[in-house]
């Protein structure tokens, strides 16, 4: 695939009725990707269960969707310990990769939190998922390894976007 991919589709919001699509998204990564986005193997229901909560549960989901079908996507989970924080997740599928997308995903991401008020925003991906570690750099500079874990730490306060 070439950079031009991401011109082919939108980025937006999902919601409940993007469930079966999101699922399938999910179930079509391949099972590198899949404990990338997971931190282990996980079995079909987790992939369904998971889908059906991140839609429902009021976190924020942001799809890359081509053709109707979702290949791409971010998570926003608001941290239960700081009202100013959150996570975030990726997934973005095997034939969809080195063509922006994550970027594109990145961007929307932070400009929901900033939105809703979170002023930091956290990344954890395993040590060896190198794709991962390279896009959170290319919006901050304050990685942390930590054990099997690389933690990026996104400033998203009003000064940081100034």
């Amino acid at each position: 695939m070439t950079d031009t991919i991401a011109a082919r589709g939108e980025i937006r919001a999902l919601g409940p009725a993007d469930t079966d699509r999101y699922c399938n998204h999910l179930a079509r990564l391949d099972p590198e990707a899949r404990r990338m986005r997971f931190f282990a193997d996980v079995s079909e229901f987790h992939v369904l269960f998971h889908a059906g909560a991140a839609l429902s549960d009021g976190r924020v989901v942001i799809g890359y969707v081509e053709d109707d079908e979702i290949r791409g996507a971010c998570e926003l989970l608001a941290s239960g310990e700081d009202s100013h924080g959150a996570e975030a997740a990726f997934s973005v599928e095997q034939d969809w990769r080195r063509a922006g997308i994550g970027a594109l995903l990145m961007t929307a991401m932070i400009d929901a939190a900033r939105q809703r008020g979170v002023r930091r925003i956290e990344l954890q991906c395993l040590k060896t998922n190198l794709p991962m570690q390279a896009l959170a750099a290319r919006f901050t500079s304050d990685l942390r390894q930590i054990g099997d874990t690389t933690l990026a730490v996104l400033d998203n306060s009003p000064a940081a976007a100034g």
